[in-house]
Parts: structure tokens; C-alpha cells; sequence
């Protein structure tokens, strides 16, 4: 049995070199620092509650999103860079107003 899933492994590592990085940022991102698909569907979750929060606070007149950029980056896991996550997300086309915003607060650095 655990030859197989080594060889498995071989095989997967094997597509991934393949994989159109420039196409698919955020599925590569994921494959590289093995999360599960419980870590994905928490940052989707987490992205769907930023997005929601931004555009009600930018229906509240506000322009800087900070906090919660702050909110994204703590709730990430930590094998996960949030730089890199933020753009993987936008390049990918996947919450895109909020990753530009993201992205926006980050070039001001």
C-alpha cells in the first residue's frame, strides 16, 4: 500500500510540473503547500465574508480596507503566504474585487 501512494505521489508531482501555472495560480498554490480541501473551502468561506464586508463598508463610504486585509492574512493558515495567495486568487479570477483591493493595499507598502 505505501508503495503505491508513493507512486502516486511520483505520478502527481509529475502533472504538476505540467500544469499551466499562469492559468491556474491558486489550484498550483494549493497542490505546493498541500492543503486540504478543508483549509480550501475555509479560505473561500473567509473570502466570501470579506467580500461581503467590504462592499457593505464601501457602501459605508469607506475607502481603505486595512483591517481587513489584517483579518485575511491571520486567518490564513500559516504554511500559506498570504502575498502570494492574493495574487494566485486574482490571477485566477476568484474574488476579484476584494483581491484587488487586497492587492492595492499591499503596493502601497
Amino acid at each position: 500500500m505505501e508503495e503505491r501512494l508513493a507512486t502516486l505521489e511520483y505520478y502527481m508531482e509529475l502533472l504538476i510540473k505540467q500544469m499551466d501555472h499562469t492559468r491556474f495560480p491558486w489550484d498550483g498554490l494549493i497542490i505546493r503547500v498541500k492543503l486540504s480541501r478543508r483549509d480550501v473551502q475555509s479560505i473561500y468561506e473567509l473570502c466570501e465574508r470579506l467580500s461581503k464586508e467590504m462592499e457593505k463598508q464601501k457602501a459605508e463610504g469607506f475607502v481603505t480596507f486595512s483591517p481587513l486585509l489584517t483579518q485575511f492574512r491571520q486567518a490564513l493558515p500559516p504554511n500559506l503566504p498570504w502575498e502570494e495567495t492574493i495574487d494566485a486568487l486574482r490571477s485566477q479570477g476568484l474574488y476579484i474585487s476584494l483581491m484587488d483591493e487586497f492587492h492595492k493595499l499591499i503596493k502601497k507598502k
